[in-house]
């Protein structure tokens, strides 16, 4: 699925639980957001909520690097809710959209 934030185009697609993109040696990942190629990469095999959980939270990376809000690790309470509320309608309809029309989402 393809999708803009702020004018910037991204993709977000499932990629199988298996790949080694999302499997090291000794460490997995739920999701993967890549703000270069501007792509979100979601594990297959999760539950629907984790997989709920999980595309919201790759979500928020995309948002956070389109609004230029990328790279500080020390956000205080007030700017996350202040980020929150400016975006979570947005983001939630883009997962929406994705977990909804998505034909194998586990």
């Amino acid at each position: 699925m393809k999708f803009k934030i702020n004018n910037l185009e991204w993709s977000i697609d499932y990629l199988g639980e298996n790949d080694k993109k999302l499997n090291g040696t000794d460490w997995i990942t739920f999701g993967l957001t890549e703000c270069v190629t501007q792509t979100i990469t979601i594990r297959t095999g999760m539950s629907e909520r984790l997989t709920r959980e999980t595309v919201i939270h790759e979500l928020c990376h995309a948002f956070l690097f389109s609004t230029g809000n990328q790279g500080s690790d020390g956000y205080t309470s007030e700017q996350l809710c202040n980020f929150f509320g400016s975006w979570a309608d947005e983001i939630m309809k883009i997962a929406d959209a994705f977990l909804n029309e998505a034909p194998d989402k586990n």
